[in-house]
C-alpha cells in the first residue's frame, strides 16, 4: 500500500467564492502512480466547506439563499470577536464539512458526470489550503 499526500494552496476572493479545485485535486491523484485506491481531501480550516456539486452558478446562487435562512444575517450570534458574519462561517462549515473520500480507478477520480469538487469560502477572501492524501496500490 502506497500513501502520497500534497498541500494546494488557494486564494479565494470573497465571501460565498465557490473555487472548483477539480482538476488540482485530479492532477494530484495522477502524479502519485497510484491506480487503485482512495482520495482524501481536507481543508484544514473552519471557515470554509467541501463540496461535490455541479459546476453550475444557478446552483451557487440557490445555496447562497438557503445558507441565508438558514443562519439568518440579522440574527444575535454569540461568537462575535471578528463580527456576526465570522460565526455564520464557523457553523455553516459545519454543516457543509471540510473534507471529502473518494474512490480512485486507473488513475481517476470516481465522480459522477456533474460532479466536481468545490472549496466554498464562507467568510472572506483569503489564501486557503487543501491537503489531498491518496492511499492505494
Amino acid at each position: 500500500m502506497k500513501t502520497y499526500q500534497k498541500t494546494i494552496e488557494l486564494k479565494t476572493k470573497k465571501l460565498h467564492d465557490f473555487v472548483n479545485i477539480t482538476k488540482d485535486v485530479a492532477e494530484v491523484v495522477n502524479e502519485t502512480g497510484i491506480s487503485n485506491g482512495m482520495v482524501f481531501v481536507n481543508a484544514p480550516h473552519t471557515t470554509v466547506g467541501l463540496i461535490l456539486q455541479e459546476n453550475d452558478e444557478t446552483i451557487f446562487h440557490d445555496m447562497k439563499k438557503m445558507f441565508e435562512r438558514i443562519l439568518p444575517p440579522d440574527s444575535n450570534y454569540k461568537h462575535s470577536s471578528e463580527g456576526k458574519d465570522n460565526a455564520i462561517a464557523h457553523i455553516t462549515s459545519n454543516l457543509l464539512g471540510t473534507s471529502l473520500a473518494m474512490p480512485v480507478t486507473k488513475r481517476q477520480i470516481e465522480l459522477g458526470n456533474w460532479q466536481n469538487i468545490f472549496l466554498v469560502e464562507l467568510f472572506e477572501g483569503r489564501v486557503r489550503k487543501v491537503v489531498v492524501t491518496v492511499i492505494g496500490e
